[in-house]
């Protein structure tokens, strides 16, 4: 159960965070 509801809270917080950080780098790569 822990295991499990780890792994669960890690992609939950690690989906918003890809997508932030994939955000930041187009907008940093699109940057002059």
């Amino acid at each position: 159960m822990i295991a499990s509801s780890l792994t669960s809270t890690l992609l939950v917080t690690a989906l918003p965070a890809a997508v932030v950080v994939v955000r930041v780098v187009v907008v940093v790569g699109n940057a002059p």
